[in-house]
């Protein structure tokens, strides 16, 4: 299939208009208009109907766009991957969500690419659900998150179980800094802390919390192996018979598609994790 139909039909779903489509992909109209004419005699069936308003997806169309961003992000990563870089065999991508880059991916690439040295490596950090998809879609090979979702042809291992405790700085422990590691976090933390459930300072992103808090005081939940070293150093302490949540880490991978480099990549992956101390002092 030509890649630029896909890419016309895309441009016409988001400007409403084979005319806006035509200029935003430089072409005329009537280039526009053969191409989704090819598109539609392939796929078998009419994806736009054309008024004096525009262009408007029929129910095919509607079921096709999901299936278009898929073409385009496998022929994109085709072409991010090929040829593979001189001295490599195969590539391999895996992927993690923002609060594990840190130490967990780190560690684990630093290993890879120590033992699979001809193994070309993507890493992608992202929020779960596209993970998710990208994975389902064969985009990414591995992902580690916190919140699995399943579907049949998937396996789904929990690799470590990790947990929220609330620390503060011992010489300014106010205020409380709502650090939002997800939905269910989110629920349990307000269903127990309701007073602390409406804050002046909400941030999503860990690491940038924690900077935040060793800089100019406060409260608020982290991770227990990030804390670890803070908290043996005296520079935070543990908030005296505050709850604790749980937050396990997932890995997933497709059963089907098992080749050298991802097997390496998840014994790896275990030797990180068996290998505690080295990593958790990230």
């Amino acid at each position: 299939m030509d890649i630029n139909l896909i890419r016309t039909f895309i441009e016409i779903t988001k400007t409403g208009s084979f005319i806006s489509a035509a200029e935003r992909l430089h072409v005329t109209q009537t280039t526009v208009t053969a191409r989704i004419h090819i598109l539609e005699e392939q796929l078998k069936c009419r994806l736009f109907v054309r008024n004096r308003s525009g262009a408007n997806l029929t129910e095919n169309g509607k079921h096709f766009i999901s299936h278009a961003t898929q073409l385009i992000q496998v022929w994109e990563a085709a072409r991010r991957d090929l040829p593979l870089p001189e001295g490599n065999k195969v590539s391999i991508t895996i992927g993690g969500e923002f609060s594990l880059w840190n130490p967990l991916m780190l560690a684990w690439l630093n290993k890879l690419r120590k033992i699979q040295s001809d193994v070309a490596i993507h890493v992608e950090i992202g929020e779960s659900h596209t993970l998710h998809q990208k994975l389902e879609s064969g985009l990414i090979d591995i992902i580690l998150v916190h919140r699995p979702e399943y579907w049949a042809g998937m396996q789904v291992e929990q690799v470590l179980e990790e947990k929220l405790v609330m620390v503060r700085c011992p010489s300014k422990p106010e205020p409380y800094v709502y650090i939002d590691w997800g939905k269910e976090f989110r629920q349990q933390h307000d269903a127990a802390l309701p007073h602390l459930a409406k804050t002046n300072l909400v941030i999503n992103f860990g690491p940038l919390a924690l900077f935040y808090l060793q800089n100019n005081g406060g409260s608020g939940y982290f991770r227990t192996r990030v804390v670890q070293a803070p908290l043996q150093e005296g520079t935070l302490e543990l908030v005296p018979q505050a709850p604790e949540f749980s937050y396990p880490v997932y890995l997933i991978y497709p059963r089907d598609k098992h080749n050298l480099a991802t097997s390496g990549a998840l014994e790896i992956l275990k030797e990180t994790l068996s290998d505690e101390i080295s990593w958790s002092q990230y």
